[in-house]
């Protein structure tokens, strides 16, 4: 009984634990994963497999835990966190603003580093911590080529990265490539911004009914029953 407890709070345990991917680890290059998330979980992780065994019994509550966990854990592995949602929005809602300066700094002749450097000065959080990691990587790097790769696997800055590696393995102007990019963004952001839009709208339909029904049942429904009521010959009389 204590081994099978053992083995299923370990099992609790490995769903804590983030499923390795390459491109979650390059996903952040200056920042590391906020352990606080899974703080809150650990309480019922490590109770579930307990209280499984306690009321199917070892066999039965260690499959049914096992089971459980693993579900949890890939589920644990697809949600986006609302918070990471919340900067992966805020930084596609910068990019474009941010990669039109890149390109003026990139025209004024400054190398990619420096220019990614200027830019991450006088933006706001958090794209200034991305562009500001992306060119600490730079300047320690002995190949660029392996950073724009990294990059490139970013789910809002890999355009960025795959438009600096393209002009770094064909030798185009890396000023156009990066000002094809922002326009790009720009209309990516704005399609987001729509489609955000559109379902904010259908998510308040249902609410603002339910908050117009009884206005509509007291002025026209209730009027027509009471007038249709007092034209009643009830037979009181």
């Amino acid at each position: 009984m204590i081994v099978v407890s053992a083995l299923s709070a370990a099992a609790g345990v490995w769903l804590l634990v983030p499923g390795s991917s390459a491109g979650r680890a390059r996903r952040r290059f200056a920042e590391e994963r906020a352990s606080a998330a899974a703080r809150p979980w650990l309480g019922v992780v490590m109770a579930l497999p307990v209280l499984c065994i306690l009321v199917l019994g070892p066999v039965a509550g260690l499959l049914t835990s096992l089971g459980v966990l693993l579900v949890g854990r890939r589920w644990r592995a697809a949600a986006e966190p609302a918070a990471q949602r919340r900067r992966r929005q805020r930084v596609g809602a910068q990019l474009p603003r941010a990669l039109d300066l890149v390109v003026a700094a990139l025209e004024a002749g400054r190398p990619p580093g420096a220019a990614l450097s200027m830019v991450a000065a006088v933006v706001e959080a958090p794209l200034a911590e991305e562009l500001e990691g992306v060119a600490a990587r730079l300047r320690v790097a002995s190949d660029p080529r392996a950073v724009w790769d990294d990059l490139a696997s970013d789910p809002v800055l890999g355009p960025t990265g795959r438009a600096f590696r393209r002009a770094e393995t064909s030798g185009m102007p890396v000023a156009r490539v990066v000002h094809e990019v922002a326009v790009e963004q720009r209309r990516v952001h704005q399609g987001e911004r729509r489609e955000r839009g559109r379902r904010v709208a259908v998510k308040t339909a249902a609410p603002l009914g339910l908050c117009f029904l009884p206005a509509f049942f007291l002025v026209g429904v209730v009027p027509t029953v009471m007038g249709v009521l007092a034209g009643l010959d009830l037979g009181l009389g």
